[in-house]
């Protein structure tokens, strides 16, 4: 099972939920989930169906921490038989009962029951500083990425130390933030269900690696110009699997504000539309740096309901587990520095009466895309 979006555990204390979209680079804190004051890692997520929002656990010390980020909630439990860490990589297994989490180089390994609140000790790890671990969809293999030199790494649990190097140099080596005693590690991986799989580094770099095929690819690609935007913080951990897309990912965002025309009732489905001109700018939003843009993709939240949709035209519309996302169908040259308005209209299915007059466009972006 998989979402549109993933987990971040963004904090070695006071440790803060991220919402993260790999293909666009949305990254929104989870306001109603408070933070954890002596922090956490080795997180992994069990989900509860294809409409909720998954459980997210992770360790602390002895502890078992459970994240509802649905409710909002967040709790602490002891796990008989568990050492006090410290944790650096964890992962639910497929079936969402066990999370396997990994201490230093020569320290058993431990697999929690969540149920029970028991832990069973595995082998250890081996040398390296990598941070996490993933789950490959395909084959169940347990996939890693050492910080230090970006070799592609096979998690065995029944090999003692359960390390071994699939490919060397794969990843560029990871960076740390800014944030003091951060490491340089790749502290949070994910796979999608085709086999993509990602890994981010502390400091926010976003890494992707095919990895559909049995044919380990030489080099990852890096996804964007920046960094995920946390703040300066450090990404100490990740959980989930996304569902994937057919389009690149990319992060490298050009300017875009929004104007708000007007909004009817509809009929079929009974809502409202709602209508925007979006003026794209060719300037990048980070840097300021005005650049040619020949082919975007605009994104923004969408409600998951039947009938919801969004339309433009010259663009193509794929609507996922609250996202839109518009891609422009052929090149559109911008020149570096100009605007063009797209006039955007959104059908929201519900009471009219009970909808917005108008639709707030959360987590509205447009990013460049290369050009075919």
């Amino acid at each position: 099972m998989a979402h549109r979006k993933v987990y971040l555990a963004v904090g070695r204390t006071n440790t803060r939920i991220y919402r993260f979209d790999p293909i666009d680079g949305d990254t929104r804190v989870v306001e109603n989930v408070p933070p954890y004051e002596p922090g956490y890692t080795a997180m992994g997520a069990q989900y509860r169906g294809d409409d909720k929002e998954p459980l997210l656990l992770a360790v602390s010390h002895n502890k078992l921490i459970t994240i509802d980020v649905a409710a909002g909630t967040l709790k602490d439990q002891v796990v008989d038989g568990l050492p006090s860490g410290p944790w650096f990589d964890g992962d639910m297994d497929p079936d969402g009962k066990i999370l396997f989490v990994v201490s230093n180089p020569d320290v058993h390994s431990y697999a929690i029951d969540v149920a029970a609140l028991k832990a069973v000790h595995r082998n250890a790890p081996g040398s390296g500083r990598w941070d996490d671990f993933a789950y490959h969809p395909k084959d169940g293999r347990l996939i890693s990425v050492e910080g230090d030199n970006g070799d592609l790494l096979l998690v065995d649990p029944s090999r003692q130390p359960m390390k071994t190097v699939l490919k060397k140099g794969v990843f560029p080596p990871a960076e740390a933030s800014t944030a003091a005693g951060s490491r340089k590690s790749y502290s949070a991986t994910f796979f999608d269900q085709d086999g993509n799989f990602y890994a981010v580094d502390s400091a926010g770099n976003v890494n992707h690696l095919d990895l559909t095929t049995a044919t380990i690819p030489d080099h990852s690609q890096r996804i964007g110009r920046g960094k995920v935007p946390v703040d300066a913080l450090e990404i100490v951990n990740g959980a989930g699997r996304i569902t994937p897309l057919p389009v690149p990912p990319s992060y490298d965002e050009i300017d875009v504000s929004k104007k708000f025309n007007r909004t009817w009732e509809s009929s079929e489905p009974r809502g409202r539309v709602y209508s925007f001109d979006l003026t794209l700018t060719a300037v990048s939003k980070g840097s300021g740096k005005a650049e040619d843009v020949r082919r975007f993709r605009i994104s923004f939240d969408l409600p998951s309901v039947k009938g919801a949709k969004a339309e433009a035209s010259g663009v193509r519309v794929i609507a996922q587990d609250g996202k839109a996302y518009l891609e422009a169908e052929n090149d559109q040259f911008l020149a570096a520095g100009s605007s063009r308005p797209i006039t955007v209209q959104i059908t929201v299915p519900g009471d009219p009466s009970h909808l917005p007059q108008e639709y707030p466009l959360d987590g509205l972006k447009v990013t460049r895309l290369p050009s075919r």
